[in-house]
């Protein structure tokens, strides 16, 4: 017996099993070698997207992590099983001669013996080796019957996404037509009475994010389908309201319940890039648009280094969010083409 093949198989298959089950079943995140997987694939689609004009490259980010998953998760536990194989001459044999198989045939026998296709031209060379190959059969069942469940777990959770950023892209376009859409009399009526689906959508998106990490790497080319680009415009929105306009007191203690929710969120989805802890980005809103609507703004509103502080950190947690979807502030901020 070769210790050696032996030692690399149950190591290989101790690595790849634990991944896997932590990944598809803890609801915990992502384990070592799928985060180190999703980081390398995160990085090469990024550098793809500077590349690449209209984000072409990112359309094909979240099907290329997926299928790299698959790779590595039935690929390895196929190479761990072979390396078992390996060693011992007589695992597999012929079944009409009994002759032992050679290193290829057995990486042949390990795969369709995980894929329960059995062929039944080789067959395990002593009875221990049937009891492993049957416990190999059925291991190849589980694998891929839970990886379909994973994925269309998370075909719900990429779905869920698009249709929040959607939902928080009908209140506007940028953080000031989010505001002018929803004020309305003393308040910003419209937001305010979407606070309550607002709070439990980004709640359950920050429940899919955690449990399904690939959900990070769908990017949308379309900015009303990009829930970070809405988050941010969200956020910003949300900034104009509690320091630049003048409202009723009830307004800031409503609007508490949605910044925790994002505050929640981010911290989450920060576990997928490198976090951003200072930002440039001190700028105060245009809020002319918002004046000659009629909406009271606040000129020059007194804000205290606190005040800034906690702006500067929420927008520090969105830049490493946007740059981590191929997006900056200044699609934010852009101007309109006239």
């Amino acid at each position: 017996m070769n210790i050696l093949y032996l030692l690399s198989g149950i190591l290989v298959l101790i690595a790849i099993g634990v991944d896997f089950f932590y990944t598809t079943l803890s609801f915990n995140g992502a384990g070592h070698l799928t985060r180190i997987t999703n980081r390398a694939l995160s990085g090469l689609f990024l550098f793809l997207n500077r590349h690449i004009p209209n984000r072409r490259a990112l359309k094909f980010s979240g099907v290329t992590h997926i299928l790299c998953l698959i790779v590595l998760w039935i690929g390895s536990l196929w190479f761990g099983f072979f390396l078992l194989l390996m060693s011992t001459p007589a695992s597999v044999v012929e079944a009409g001669t009994g002759t032992a198989a050679g290193a290829f045939t057995k990486l042949y026998f390990s795969g369709y013996t995980l894929s329960t296709l059995g062929m039944g031209d080789y067959i395990p060379g002593t009875k221990a080796w049937q009891v492993v190959t049957s416990v190999f059969s059925f291991a190849g069942f589980i694998f891929i019957t839970t990886a379909m469940t994973y994925l269309m777990s998370l075909t719900n959770a990429v779905t869920h996404k698009k249709k929040l950023a959607l939902f928080i892209s009908n209140l506007g376009d940028s953080p000031e037509e989010i505001v002018l859409n929803s004020y309305l009399g003393r308040k910003p009526a419209l937001l305010m009475d979407r606070i309550p689906v607002l709070q439990d959508m980004i709640n359950s998106h920050n429940q899919n994010h955690f449990a399904h990490p690939a959900v990070h790497y769908f990017h949308s080319s379309a900015k009303k389908e990009s829930f970070s680009i809405n988050l941010a415009n969200l956020n910003e929105a949300i900034i104009i309201i509690t320091y630049f306009i003048k409202y009723d007191s009830a307004v800031e203690k409503e609007l508490r319940l949605l910044q925790d929710a994002i505050a929640k969120f981010l911290v989450t989805a920060s576990h997928h890039y490198k976090p951003i802890t200072k930002t440039a980005l001190r700028d105060t809103p245009a809020l002319e648009s918002l004046g000659r609507q009629g909406i009271p703004t606040i000129d020059e509103p007194i804000l205290s280094s606190a005040d800034w502080q906690n702006i500067e950190r929420r927008r520090a947690q969105l830049t490493g969010l946007l740059q981590s979807n191929g997006w900056n502030w200044q699609h934010i901020f852009a101007k309109p083409q006239s």
